[in-house]
């Protein structure tokens, strides 16, 4: 595969993460996008509206005639990449990528959004398993640096290098590589969320409380400098004497907490349904969204002062028959 060639990226899901990710890859000079939909008007209309916020905040245009819908039946020759999105269930997740390898070439990339699902589990019965990746996203795909990529031993270095440079200098993204084969950005926010839960549970701080520590403490830095370079920032000595006290308290709990379940069981599954956490009235989900979308449109304007310094790389050859 030659790094300059233009690229036939597939992309397979729905909802607003399969949408931006689309409209993120749009933005690539060097790509030809084929969406697969089951109800193109309603994925249509969400790129369109996407496609036309993004290009307002950024003032970036896009060349819309990239993008080419296609139902199931239809037949791609030469794709590069496959994106599928998928809910997080290893059943579902297994049966559309053999629908996938069945429909692209064997050297096609496959990557799949997965945070709880071991790679390992999701290879089992393909054809050619190291050519599927882990590839993780965050809403809205189109605005965020993160990419998450996970590999395990199965994986040729070629693939890997491939994947790597193109997020970098297609996608705009400041990819991280996994080789365990699971999901660091969830095992990472399991752990905060299964302390807030016991925090909130044994009546040591209220979910206000919580979202006030993150956001006006954690919120200011993590932008700028990620955990660790912070702890090199304040002095690694100071952590390590907190740590060891607080280590020991901990949750280790393997169970959600009650109040947390009787919030699902009831409904109340967030700002859709009118009420998680907090209650909203009617419309007020469609104006966090909103708010969410500037902000993630200033939030990167921001890191992109204060950047890491990372080089660019060109995409490597990708020849899966010399694995290394």
């Amino acid at each position: 595969m030659e790094p300059t060639h233009r690229k036939k990226i597939l992309i397979s899901g729905k909802g607003r993460t399969t949408a931006g990710i689309a409209v993120n890859c749009l933005r690539s000079q060097q790509a030809s996008i084929y969406y697969l939909s089951d109800d193109r008007a309603e994925d249509e209309d969400m790129i369109r509206k996407i496609i036309a916020d993004s290009e307002w905040r950024s003032g970036e245009k896009m060349e819309v005639s990239k993008l080419k819908f296609i139902s199931s039946e239809t037949w791609i020759n030469g794709i590069d990449i496959a994106v599928c999105i998928t809910e997080e269930d290893p059943g579902i997740k297994q049966h559309r990528l053999l629908q996938i390898e069945n429909r692209v070439a064997p050297e096609t990339i496959i990557g799949v959004n997965t945070e709880s699902v071991l790679l390992h589990d999701l290879q089992k019965k393909l054809k050619n398993p190291g050519r599927v990746i882990g590839l993780n996203w965050r809403d809205p795909a189109y605005t965020s640096a993160f990419l998450e990529i996970i590999t395990n031993e199965l994986t040729p270095r070629s693939v890997l290098q491939y994947m790597e440079a193109t997020a970098r200098n297609c996608w705009y993204k400041d990819p991280y590589v996994v080789s365990c084969g699971y999901s660091i950005r969830a095992r990472l926010l399991a752990a905060l969320a299964r302390e807030a839960f016991y925090l909130v549970e044994h009546g040591y701080a209220s979910i206000e409380d919580i979202d006030r520590a993150c956001r006006n403490d954690a919120g200011y830095y993590l932008p700028f400098a990620g955990n660790c370079r912070y702890m090199d920032l304040m002095g690694t000595y100071a952590y390590g004497l907190v740590m060891k006290d607080l280590n020991r308290e901990l949750s280790k709990s393997e169970a959600l907490p009650a109040f947390f379940e009787e919030l699902v069981r009831n409904g109340k599954t967030g700002m859709s349904a009118g009420e998680g956490f907090y209650k909203y009235e009617k419309g007020e989900y469609r104006e966090w969204e909103e708010k969410f979308r500037k902000f993630s449109f200033d939030i990167q304007s921001i890191i992109d002062k204060y950047p890491f310094g990372y080089v660019k790389e060109e995409p490597a050859e990708v020849n899966q028959s010399n694995d290394e």
